[in-house]
C-alpha cells in the first residue's frame, strides 16, 4: 500500500488548524504521513501543532524559526517518506476521500501527477465550485496544464520522485507566486498526468485586511521574480506557455486590480503599454483562444487601452467574486 505524505505549512492558522488536520486525519485512505511545519507562528499554532500530534501517531511536527511558506513546504519535502507528496493550507481542508480518489485516479491512469479541482469556501456563503480545471477536461497534455491548469500545489498530488528527479523546490524568499516555478516545471517531467474532475479541496477565503494595493504590488513585484524562474526551469521548449501565464496575470490580472483600485486613468494606460511593449507578441499568444470570454472581452479593451469598459467589467468581477 502505498504511503502518502501531507505537508501542512502553519502560520497564523490557530483558530482553523484542528478543523484542516480532522479533514486529514479522517481520511478514508488511512496509510499517511501528515507533517506540520510550524513555521514560527507567533500565534498559539506551534502549540496546537503538538498537541494534535498527541492524538494521531501519523502526524509529525517540525517547528523552524518563520521563513516563509515555501521554506516550510521545503522543509517538509526534504522530510517525507512518503511515495507521494501532497499540500495542504493550514485554514483548508481536505473532501474526506481527498487522497483515496487521488490514489485511484493514479493507479486506473499510471499517472504521476493528479489535480483535481477546489472550491472557494467563506463564512456565511454557500461554496463556489472553482472553473480551474475547465480547460483540462478534453485531455491534459503537457503544454496544456503547464499554461492552463491550476497552479495552486494544494490540488496536486504528485509522486515524491518527481521532486526528487528534477531537484526542483520552492523559491524561498516570495511571498506570492511561489508556486509558479514548481507546480507547472514538474508538469513538464511528469511521465502521465491525469485529472480528478471534482472539488476535492477547500479553499478558505478568509479576510485579512491587506489593502489592495499593498497586495498588487507585492503580487507583480513576484511574479516576475517566479515567472523568470518558471520560463528558465521550462526552457524554449515552453516559451508559449510561460507568456500566456505571464499575459493571464499582469495584462489581465494587474490591470484588473489597478481598475479595481480606481487608479488613475494614465496610470492605467501606462502600466498596459509598457506591458505589451514587454511581451509583443502577446496578440497572438495560442492559448488565449481558450480564455473565458469575459477575460477575453477585458483582454480587448485592454488592447485598445479603453480604461472606461475595463473599469466597467473590474466593477462586475467584484461583484461576482466578493
Amino acid at each position: 500500500m502505498d504511503k502518502v505524505s501531507i505537508i501542512v505549512p502553519v502560520y497564523r492558522v490557530e483558530q482553523y488548524l484542528e478543523r484542516c488536520v480532522a479533514s486529514l486525519t479522517g481520511q478514508t485512505y488511512p496509510h499517511l504521513e501528515i507533517l506540520l511545519i510550524d513555521d514560527g507562528s507567533p500565534d498559539g499554532s506551534g502549540a496546537l501543532c503538538d498537541i494534535l500530534a498527541q492524538r494521531d501517531d501519523r502526524i509529525v511536527v517540525i517547528h523552524q524559526e518563520n521563513q516563509g511558506v515555501s521554506a516550510a513546504r521545503n522543509r517538509g519535502l526534504a522530510a517525507i517518506t512518503g511515495d507521494w507528496v501532497s499540500f495542504c493550507d493550514g485554514d483548508d481542508w481536505y473532501e474526506l476521500d481527498y487522497v483515496e480518489q487521488m490514489l485511484r485516479c493514479a493507479e486506473e491512469n499510471r499517472a504521476d501527477y493528479i489535480i483535481c479541482n477546489y472550491q472557494i469556501a467563506a463564512e456565511g456563503r454557500e461554496p463556489i465550485v472553482s472553473g480551474s480545471v475547465d480547460a483540462l477536461r478534453n485531455g491534459c497534455q503537457r503544454a496544456t496544464v503547464i499554461a492552463l491548469g491550476p497552479t495552486s500545489s494544494c490540488t496536486h498530488m504528485l509522486r515524491r520522485e518527481l521532486f526528487e528527479r528534477t531537484g526542483v523546490r520552492y523559491p524561498v524568499g516570495c511571498k506570492q507566486s511561489e508556486e509558479l516555478p514548481v507546480i507547472p516545471v514538474l508538469a513538464k517531467y511528469a511521465e502521465r498526468i491525469a485529472l480528478v474532475d471534482q472539488p476535492l479541496y477547500n479553499y478558505f477565503q478568509r479576510g485579512n485586511g491587506t489593502s489592495a494595493s499593498n497586495m498588487a504590488v507585492q503580487s507583480e513585484e513576484n511574479f516576475r521574480v517566479c515567472w523568470e524562474l518558471m520560463r528558465e526551469r521550462l526552457g524554449e521548449e515552453y516559451r508559449a506557455e510561460a507568456e500566456y501565464l505571464a499575459i493571464y496575470a499582469l495584462l489581465y490580472g494587474e490591470i484588473l486590480n489597478l481598475c479595481k483600485k480606481k487608479a488613475p486613468a494614465k496610470e492605467i494606460r501606462r502600466k498596459i503599454e509598457a506591458l505589451k511593449e514587454e511581451f509583443p507578441s502577446w496578440r497572438g499568444n495560442p492559448y488565449r483562444k481558450q480564455m473565458e470570454k469575459a477575460k477575453e472581452l477585458f483582454l480587448f479593451f485592454v488592447e485598445l487601452s479603453w480604461v472606461a469598459p475595463l473599469r466597467l467589467l473590474a466593477w462586475v468581477h467584484g461583484k461576482i467574486v466578493n
